[in-house]
């Protein structure tokens, strides 16, 4: 272990100020980390100092047993190099961005006549690619709506650009899909033309199509050519049709991304919006591996890395983040500067719908394990990080006391799964351990016994009580008392509905629109109707039981098959003397007995 020690500080003292990649490896002499650096002397050396480490760097460093460098001539080109490395050797401790080849693009040969197919393959061959898709459904109708208002060819003929090579055309051509290069329907430059719009179609600059074919329109109009300036006008109301589906963000015009992020536990996904023209063109979702360890920082830092390491010469105006990524500076400064974090105005909105698709994305991901009922809804995710707990509520209970003055003193908990009641582990206390009022002993007494008896699979992950900062801190005293201390624990104050947490002085405010909010107010109802209901069904019984008891020569079975039948005193009282005597053990005189004495009841 010395001697690699010795040769590691020997090789720490010889690393060059220039801009590389670095090749973190182990005792097999295996990459298992891969980073890149504007100076390799400093980000090297940084991970041997005594500086504190996160979890998974001090795992790496503990492995490392030799490293080696690369060294280039700028950052961008450290950024290529990194990502080429991360494929060809796949680190171990690397976050990654799941290959696109699993999803299709659409490509667009670098021919005289080009073609338009559908492909996972994207060779540096001179053609463009337009992708990837994740949405399969969009794609197809993008490729329907070009093959009407665009038609173009999709065979893989060769079509020379200075001869006609064949006879006849495919059936394409008469269904009207393919202007038919192939025998000479139409020359290069018109093709051209056509291409031309595609590929602005394609990069959402529909505007620039539009008045394109308007202009075409105009002059088929003016010559007379009334058929064809009909079918540019169709075609021109078929793009207005597609730019009336997209939502109008921003009236600038200007092309934006925005990206959000979701992780959990050992899954991540990434949800990238594209805004072009002011308009949402298309959603892009990605997994993300080698996240278990990794900050949402350091998964933001690598996503950006390896997605734009192909993009750098087509970035947008703006990249909005949802997160601040590791190496803000480092990688602003590669990205154009393009990079920013918005805080609060309309570009929220935009990161929240991108959050929420990250976040599905990760949801879809366990339901190939899990039933679909099992889905968490987005209000819990938004639970979770409006009040920055350190899991998702899943599983949440909420617990209301009842009693009025002190008697009949009962509690109910309810139980939430995936933001849902879940009414089948549903509880209802008699409190045993005291009597009169006493919230904090009744509280105690419902958790001791619940807590004493719940099962593994239905421990919650969140505790809801309906109060303010001191029935939280009389709570998390309990739970200490008997022992708990992996449940999280919140109370929902019910003036102002204010969220009060542990170790803050101050409370949280959710916005009404919150779906957070909603969602505790919803758990803090229920537990509060289950309370009040439970309690008064406990009180009629008790009133019933009391004034029948007072009539004498009525026994408990009697007693008993009187409110089986009739159900409430109230219908004892309504009932004849006739179906009183239909009772087994009642008879004519204990019918007229039980008839007057609960009408003097109610004189």
């Amino acid at each position: 272990m010395a001697d690699y020690q010795d040769a590691l500080k020997k090789k720490l003292e010889l690393l060059p100020a220039k801009p590389g990649c670095y090749l973190m490896k182990n005792k097999d002499d295996k990459i298992i980390y891969v980073g890149k650096a504007k100076l390799l002397k400093n980000r090297v050396r940084s991970y041997f100092n005594n500086s504190a480490k996160d979890i998974k760097t001090a795992e790496l460093v503990e492995r490392i047993t030799d490293f080696d460098y690369i060294i280039v001539n700028s950052e961008k080109e450290a950024l290529v190099l990194e990502n080429n490395l991360i494929k060809e050797h796949l680190p171990r401790y690397n976050v990654s961005l799941k290959d696109d080849k699993q999803y299709p693009f659409i490509a667009v040969t670098n021919d005289p006549f080009p073609r338009i197919f559908v492909t996972r393959q994207t060779p540096k061959d001179g053609s463009h690619y337009f992708g990837p898709f994740t949405d399969v459904k969009a794609l197809r109708r993008t490729m329907r709506l070009l093959e009407w208002v665009f038609p173009h060819r999709t065979c893989k003929r060769i079509i020379p650009a200075d001869e006609v090579k064949y006879k006849k055309a495919c059936l394409n051509y008469q269904m009207g899909k393919c202007p038919a290069p192939c025998i000479g329907k139409i020359s290069e430059n018109e093709y051209k033309m056509v291409i031309s719009n595609i590929l602005k179609f394609l990069d959402g600059k529909n505007e620039e199509v539009i008045y394109s074919l308007t202009s075409g329109m105009q002059t088929a109009s003016d010559e007379l050519r009334y058929e064809d300036a009909g079918r540019l006008r169709d075609k021109i109301e078929g793009i207005r049709r597609v730019n009336r589906r997209r939502t109008l963000f921003f009236d600038d015009m200007k092309d934006r991304v925005v990206i959000g992020l979701y992780k959990e536990d050992n899954r991540a996904a990434v949800a990238l919006l594209k805004i072009v023209e002011g308009k949402l063109l298309a959603k892009e979702t990605y997994k993300m591996k080698n996240v278990e360890n990794s900050s949402e920082a350091e998964i933001m830092s690598a996503f950006l890395s390896q997605y734009y390491e192909s993009r750098l010469d087509k970035l947008p105006w703006r990249i909005l983040l949802q997160i601040k990524p590791d190496e803000f500076d480092y990688l602003n400064s590669i990205l154009q500067n393009k990079l920013t974090i918005p805080q609060r105005g309309d570009t929220m909105k935009l990161i929240k719908i991108a959050a929420e698709n990250a976040f599905n994305r990760v949801e879809e991901e366990k339901l190939m394990h899990l039933r679909s009922k099992n889905r968490t809804i987005f209000p819990v995710k938004d639970l979770k990080d409006k009040l920055k707990l350190n899991k998702l509520p899943r599983k949440m209970i909420c617990i209301d006391i009842s009693n009025i003055q002190g008697t009949d003193v009962v509690s109910s908990l309810v139980y939430f799964e995936n933001g849902k009641p879940k009414k089948k582990n549903y509880r209802n206390f008699i409190m045993r351990s005291f009597t009169g009022q006493n919230d904090f002993a009744a509280m105690q007494e419902t958790m001791s016994r619940y807590f004493d008896k719940v099962e593994p699979d239905t421990k919650p992950d969140l505790i809801v009580i309906d109060g303010g900062k001191g029935q939280l801190h009389s709570a998390e005293k309990i739970l200490s008392d008997i022992g708990i201390t992996d449940i999280e624990i919140i109370s929902l104050a019910k003036r102002v509905e204010e969220v009060f947490l542990p170790d803050q002085s101050d409370s949280v405010f959710l916005p009404r629109s919150s779906s957070a909010l909603r969602l505790l107010v919803q758990i803090r109802d229920a537990s509060h109707n289950q309370a009040v209901n439970f309690h008064r069904k406990r009180r009629q019984k008790r009133t019933l039981k009391s004034e029948i008891d007072e009539i004498n020569g009525i026994g408990n079975k009697t007693r008993f098959l009187l409110l089986k039948h009739f159900g409430s005193v109230e219908n004892i009282r309504k009932a004849s003397l006739e179906e009183l005597m239909e009772i087994k053990g009642i008879g004519h005189h204990l019918a007229e007995k039980i008839f007057n004495e609960l009408k003097k009841g109610d004189a």
